[in-house]
Formats: C-alpha cells, structure tokens, sequence
C-alpha cells in the first residue's frame, strides 16, 4: 500500500515533459552546420530530461558520419544543459560506437549524471565502459536512471563491477536493486556468492557483498539459501544481521517464525491504517505457503479491536495457507466490517475452505456492496472446481503501474461510479428522502445541556492534515476524543453519531461512531458503521436511519444495527 501512495503523489507532482521538438527540414538541410541551425532554435533552455523523438533527430543527423557523432559529443559536455539532454537522447539512438568512444561518453555522463549517454556505454558493454557506468551509479539517489537501465540491460556482465558497490554498505542498495531488475535474473552466481558467504578466511566486506548480492536475487536464490543457516549463530553480530536480512530477502522459512513474533497487533482501535501491522504482515505474507510457520504467532491479529488489523491478519494467514486460523476465518466472514469480510471471502479462497461455499454464495445473493458480492460469487465456484480452491499468484502485481497486493482495498476503500438518480430522490424500504448537500465548513459542533454532558462536541475536517473531534465542556479543560476529519454529527440519545472520513492521494476511507459520555465524565466510543469510502454528504431517515453518500451510492446504517444496505433511486 505504502508503496502505490508514492507512486500517486510522484505522478501527482512530477510534470510532464514536452517531446523533442524536430524542426521543419532537418532530414533536406544541405549540411551538419545547417542542421545544427535548425536544431539550436528548437533546444530548450534548460535540461527537461526528455528524450523523445531521439532516434528521429539521430536517424537526419547519421548521414553526416563520423563528425556529427563528435559535435554532439563535444555538446553533450557543453555550458548549455538544453543541449547537453537532447546531445545525450540523440547519442542513446545513434547505434555506432567503439572503444574509441568511451572517455568521451564517460565525460558526458559525469556532466549528465544518469543521462541518456550511459546507453551507448551499454551498447559498448566492455570492462572499461561498464566501468564509467557504475561510478556514475555510485553517486546516484537511486537506480531510475539511464545508468541504471543501461546496467540491468547488460545483466551478469555487469555483475563483477557492481562487487565494490556490493562491499559498501551505503552504496550497496544500489548495486542491489540493479541486479533485482535484472532479467533475467543472475541466479548463476548464487552459488558462488554462498561459498564466499561461508569461507572465514575471506574479508568480512566480502562476505558481507555476497550475502548482499544473494538478497538481491530474491525468492530465485532460495534453493541455495540452506547453507546460510550456520551464519545465524555466527560470532560477527554485523555478519549475523546481514545473513537474517539476506534469509528474508530470498523467503527461507527459517527467519519467518521471528519475524511473526515481532509482528503482532498493536494499532488503537481506530486507526483506519494500522501501518506498522501492514508493513510486517505484508513481508510475512510474501512467502506465501513456506510461511505457514508463521501461523501460530499470528493468531492475535484476528482478535484486533482494530478492523484493518484483523482483515490484514486474515489476509496473510490465508496466503501463508495456514489452515488452524480457517475456523475463526470462516466465522470472519459475518463481520459487521465489510473490510474483514473482504480478507475473509479471499482467504477461504486460499485456503480452500469448501465448507464456506454455503456461507458465500449466501453473501453472493444480498450482501450490501456490490464488489464483494462479486468477490464472494468467484471464490465459490473456485472452491466447487476440481482444484478446490482460489489460484494463489503472487502476494503484489503491477496494476495500471502501481504496485498492489490484496490489502490495497482495505486503506483505499471502493472507489466506484456514482449511482445515476437524475432527480435526488431516493428510497429505502418505503421512504422516499433526497440526499442534503454537504456543507462545505471545517468544522461541526453540537450543544449539550443536560444530565452529566454540559459543552459542547466539536469536530473539524482539515483534509490531509487531518482533523479531530473533541469535548469542550463548558467548565474545565477540553478533551480530544478521537484524532480523525470529521464529515458530520447528530445527537442519537445520551451521545452523539459522528461521521469520520478522508479521500486524499491513495487513501480513502470512512466510518461511523456512536460517541456517549458516561456518568464518571470518561467517554465510550463504538464503531457503528464502516463505510466503503469518505462520506460526502448525508441525511437522517426516519426510524433511526442515516444515510450517507460515499463510493458512488447511498449507505444507509442505524446506530443500534450498523450498516444496513444501499438505498435506490426512487423512480417516481
């Protein structure tokens, strides 16, 4: 989840780039000083990072040999960082290089760090020019770069040279996260990597470079990873480290039971995140069945008083197909939190729990979201098919470009259209109400005067710097109740029915609290309502009913039943 809310707020703020422009007449100029006319009243100012249309330009500048190679190379390295980009984007597509080429490149791309000369160093591919490669990544941020590109392009060549990286801990995440790229992978030299892992008479910033560079080949490495067992008791704690990190890159089921045991419930009731059980529960969910040692530890996470914990327990107690949680998984799949359901529905699934098959197509004919409903019809008919059970893939997948793993629903919420009712008119059971409209404040605040409540509930919505409800009694000091955006409120007998919520960036979420005060002045609040996404506007029904707009439908929930179902569009 963490990782597909960077990729939105990079895309959210990183501008896009014009495309190289190709000046009218550049393929019939009669000569490279004429071109290169043309071209200068088309260069940008400044260093875009664009690269497009580069093989265009590099396709009319080629036919003036030798000597256009050279004045572009002697722009590459110019005062002007315009030209010295699209120089780079029209060298990467020109195809003709030697060894003869190499320092040349080399003082482009200490220039151009990262720019588009470093893959016609690849294409050069000899000792001298993968070496000019990896100093330039040895300064990088990050590998996403041409450097970076050029190196997995040449795959285990480049290997040897990355070695030195590999020794620095500081720089070596670099040269790992190139071999991880690699395709394929390097899994030839996992071997070799093992035997200098083990040997005591080799330097440790040796060792250590091995150990490193076997995590980096992830799961494939693996099958030779037994042999490091023997390192986890080893006398060097820096040596020890490194092999348990290295143990958990390559999923040996022998670190998992540690890891589950330092990953336990922890988040407040209702933190809609819970980061910190997301983030372990996901590495331990990524062994899928070798993890199943794991099991037992994570048991507690299905008793969490937080809902997004027990719906990431159960999603990872699936995965890893561990079969004594199935009992307490099935019973799950009743929650009165559609996020538990949803974990629950998948890891029946997994686990191929048939006896379930009764229980979801029950949830498949008139559960009140949509999504699920559909969720619970697929598994189903996995668990009546001859395999029995749901296709375990990969724990994440690459979606639209961002990477996801089956906890993404639970932090993003269901994002589905709005549900067309052209006049406002809506209907549940008989009554017909029309949604009121939001009003657009940062605050709400109800008075109360009577029994032991004398002040009054504040709640504010501060978008992503999120907001808070609070009681301000009309003597004495106020208390934050609940730190969360608040969307609404109403008095509901002796409290108050607060509607939380936020959509920002990659999260979306909503829920609903009945908030008493108690006769010792302390404060209960219970979760009512949990809604498949932000309230956006909301209206009170008659009989103790609330609806909310949120996630492209009506929701319609009682303090006293929680949610309820999904309101129509009346047609008359």
């Amino acid at each position: 989840m963490f990782r597909a809310c960077v990729a939105i707020v990079l895309f959210l703020f990183v501008k896009t780039a014009n495309a190289i422009q190709v000046p009218k007449g550049l393929g019939t100029c009669p000569s490279l000083t004429a071109c290169l006319s043309l071209l200068d009243k088309v260069v940008p100012e400044r260093d875009d990072g664009e690269g497009s249309n580069g093989d265009v330009l590099a396709r009319d500048l080629r036919r003036f040999g030798e000597p256009a190679k050279q004045e572009l190379l002697r722009r590459a390295v110019g005062s002007k960082p315009g030209w010295r980009n699209v120089a780079g984007a029209i060298l990467a597509d020109w195809g003709s290089w030697n060894e003869g080429d190499i320092q040349a490149l080399r003082d482009a791309l200490r220039k151009d760090k990262g720019g588009w000369v470093a893959r016609p160093l690849g294409q050069i591919g000899t000792p001298d020019a993968i070496r000019a490669l990896v100093e330039d990544l040895s300064t990088a941020a990050d590998i996403e770069s041409q450097t970076g590109f050029a190196l997995e392009k040449l795959g285990p060549k480049a290997i040897p040279f990355l070695i030195p990286l590999l020794k620095d801990q500081e720089k070596s995440l670099l040269a790992a996260q190139v071999i991880a790229e690699m395709d394929p992978l390097p899994t030839a030299y996992a071997s070799t990597w093992v035997v200098t892992a083990l040997d005591a008479e080799v330097p440790l910033e040796a060792r250590m470079a091995a150990l490193r560079g076997i995590a980096a080949l992830g799961p494939a490495a693996e099958h030779t990873s037994e042999a490091l067992h023997v390192l986890l008791k080893d006398n060097d704690p820096e040596l020890q480290k490194q092999v348990g990190a290295t143990l958990r890159a390559v999923r040996d089921p022998i670190v998992v039971v540690q890891m589950a045991q330092s990953c336990q419930p922890k988040a407040p009731q209702f933190d809609f995140l819970a980061l910190d059980s997301d983030l372990c529960l996901r590495e331990i969910a990524e062994f899928g069945p070798a993890g199943q040692a794991a099991g037992e530890s994570l048991m507690s996470f299905l008793t969490s008083a937080n809902g997004a914990e027990q719906a990431y327990g159960i999603l990872t107690l699936g995965f890893i197909d561990y079969d004594p949680a199935l009992p307490k998984i099935e019973a799950a799949l009743d929650s009165t939190d559609w996020r538990v359901v949803y974990a629950a529905i998948w890891a029946t699934g997994w686990l191929g729990a048939s006896d379930a098959a009764v229980k979801l197509d029950k949830l498949a004919g008139n559960y009140w979201l949509v999504e699920l409903r559909g969720d619970a019809a697929r598994v189903a008919a996995a668990l009546r098919s001859p395999q029995g059970r749901m296709k375990r893939g990969s724990w994440d997948i690459m979606d639209h470009g961002i990477r996801r793993d089956p906890t993404w629903v639970i932090t993003d919420g269901v994002r589905g259209r709005q549900q067309s009712c052209p006049r406002n008119l809506w209907e549940w059971q008989g009554e017909k109400f029309k949604m009121l409209p939001s009003p657009d404040v940062e605050a709400h605040a109800l008075d109360f005067g009577n029994g032991n409540m004398w002040g009054d509930l504040v709640g504010t919505d501060h978008g992503e710097w999120s907001g808070e409800l609070t009681w301000v009694p009309k003597q004495g000091v106020p208390v934050v109740l609940i730190r969360d955006n608040v969307h609404g409120m109403d008095y509901d007998n002796d409290g108050a029915i607060v509607l939380f919520g936020l959509a920002h960036l990659g999260f979306n979420y909503g829920y609903a609290l009945k908030v008493s005060r108690n006769a010792d002045g302390s404060w209960t609040q219970k979760d009512i309502a949990r809604l498949p996404g932000e309230p956006q506007s909301w209206t009170r029904l008659k009989l103790d009913r609330i609806a909310v707009l949120t996630a492209g439908r009506v929701v319609v929930f009682s303090s006293k039943e929680g949610v309820l179902g999904v309101a129509s569009c009346a047609q008359k």
